[in-house]
């Protein structure tokens, strides 16, 4: 008896319920259920991205970044270095992915910032009950029958905010997008720092591998006369042997110098976002290169247009609100909730003025224990705004460093390339005369060693002085973030956060006498 009703049962729902999910579902298609999961311009797999990885180097688009206002790079006079920085600036993958996590906090702003609204849905639904009157009203099969029930409507949902807590998160959401644009900006003054300091380096390097070798090619001539010498009588085998050990370490020098160069030039390959070999420099005469003349009173300003203090200070805003946010969700929360459309047993009959209905409801809810969650969300947002206060102060601190840094650098670099360029061109004299003196026989071997070696180390010393000159300056225009004119002040006209520019930048006017900036 009990088998045959539920067998009953079931053929009676058999039916009807197929029918009826199959009416569901293509109101559900109406309502919008046919948006594609998969879209035309998502991006690849990783397989598939490295298959077309090469097409990249050919594509000169720009990748979503607004333009340095300053080109500082310009200053040193060099048009390859204009280009070179000019597509680092479009094709490098590390500003690619900077540029990508901007996309990513504002649209996590968006959604933050969507919680103010009310939402509104599109609700259907099917529900069949058997027995119709309910549960235990059907002793018999012939009193069992189902119930269904169609219903499509909106559904609106809103939580009053009250305290003010979402405009708090909505605050926090967009400093956080805000400090994804700072960090953004950051990795590009780095980037442009990186490549015009790599592209010296490389240049640097062949200029002294063309000295080093020119220097070998006087060493072997050297060596050739005293293996004539030899035969004659007229030296001996240990000076033979001097000449060749010094001969030795210059090739193995050489050789040195252009592993450091291959490996600094295929960074700088890294750097533009291709491979090393597609990039061709031709290079220029390192003495030929610009460097900034620096005048005492450097404005501080400039260091307000340092992208890594603005991330900190929009990080430290952000935190800020984070902990205005956690204090708010102690207090009551208020929502509403309204619906309202057609519902009926026949879908015939579903838009018919007794089909129509609706419902509102309001809801205060104040939590009472939830085991100390909320105080320890409180105290983990009042230690990340310690934290952020902290290293806000710090990256304060490490600016003014880099700017006294780099001021130094300047000045000593300069003292010190004039120096090596003086012993460098008296080392290039003594050569001259060595030579001379040589084929007259009014020298020692030992004597003509000291001044090959002295000539070298004179020549390579220049060569390294006039790149660590070219650095410093690059290491300056990166202390100061960008260069040495303010064309507008952006600590107090066009700054984002004004306040907090003002105090520090006055606690630095108190510093000038130490770094030298006013």
């Amino acid at each position: 008896m009990e088998v045959h009703y539920l067998t009953y049962i079931f053929e009676n729902l058999r039916v009807s319920t197929v029918r009826s999910m199959l009416y569901v579902c293509v109101i559900g298609l109406m309502a919008g259920c046919t948006t594609p999961i998969k879209k035309e311009g998502d991006a690849p797999s990783g397989p598939e991205y490295v298959s077309w990885l090469p097409d990249t180097y050919r594509n000169d688009q720009a990748v979503g970044l607004p333009k340095p206002k300053e080109h500082w790079w310009k200053d040193f006079g060099s048009d390859e270095l204009n280009a070179i920085v000019e597509t680092a600036l479009t094709k490098n993958f590390d500003l690619k992915v900077a540029i990508a996590r901007v996309a990513q906090t504002r649209a996590q702003a968006q959604i933050v910032n969507a919680s103010l609204t009310p939402t509104l849905d599109v609700a259907t639904s099917y529900r069949n009950q058997g027995p119709a009157q309910g549960v235990g009203y059907a002793p018999t099969t012939d009193d069992w029958s189902s119930q269904p029930v169609y219903q499509i409507g909106l559904v609106v949902n809103y939580e009053v905010d009250l305290w003010g807590k979402k405009g708090f998160n909505t605050q926090a959401a967009y400093a956080q997008a805000l400090a994804s644009e700072f960090n953004r900006d950051a990795v590009t003054l780095s980037l442009i720092s990186d490549v015009v300091t790599v592209y010296f380096q490389v240049l640097s390097f062949s200029e002294r591998i063309t000295v080093a070798e020119r220097n070998l090619e006087s060493m072997r001539v050297v060596g050739r006369g005293l293996d004539k010498r030899l035969q004659r009588g007229d030296a001996t085998l240990i000076d033979v042997s001097q000449q060749l050990i010094l001969q030795t370490n210059t090739d193995a020098q050489v050789t040195g110098l252009k592993l450091q160069r291959e490996r600094a030039f295929n960074r700088l390959a890294v750097l533009l976002g291709q491979s090393p070999s597609t990039l061709k420099i031709k290079g220029m005469a390192l003495e030929d290169a610009k460097t900034p003349h620096v005048e005492p009173g450097l404005p501080s300003d400039l260091l307000c247009r340092r992208p890594d203090i603005r991330r900190a200070e929009a990080a430290l805003e952000g935190a800020q609100a984070d902990l205005y946010a956690a204090r708010a969700n102690f207090l009551p929360t208020f929502g509403l909730t309204a619906q309202g459309g057609y519902g009926s047993f026949l879908l015939t009959t579903i838009t018919a003025p007794q089909s129509l209905f609706f419902s509102l409801s309001a809801n205060l809810l104040q939590n009472v224990f939830d085991g100390g969650r909320r105080k320890a969300e409180e105290n983990v947002a009042v230690a990340k705004n310690t934290e952020l206060l902290e290293t806000y102060a710090n990256t304060v601190l490490a600016a003014l460093r880099d700017v006294e840094d780099g001021l130094s650098g300047v000045a000593l670099t300069a003292r010190q390339y004039k120096a090596l360029n003086q012993s460098r061109q008296l080392a290039q004299k003594l050569a001259e005369l060595s030579a001379i003196v040589v084929e007259r026989g009014g020298m020692d071997f030992v004597q003509l060693y000291q001044i090959q070696a002295s000539v070298i180390a004179a020549e390579d010393a220049a060569i390294t002085g006039r790149f660590e000159q070219i650095k410093a300056s690059v290491d300056l225009y990166k202390a100061i973030g960008g260069g040495l004119k303010l064309n507008d002040n952006p600590c107090l006209g066009g700054g984002r956060l004004p306040k907090a520019d003002a105090n520090w930048i006055a606690k630095a006017r108190q510093n000038d006498s130490v770094f030298g900036i006013k």
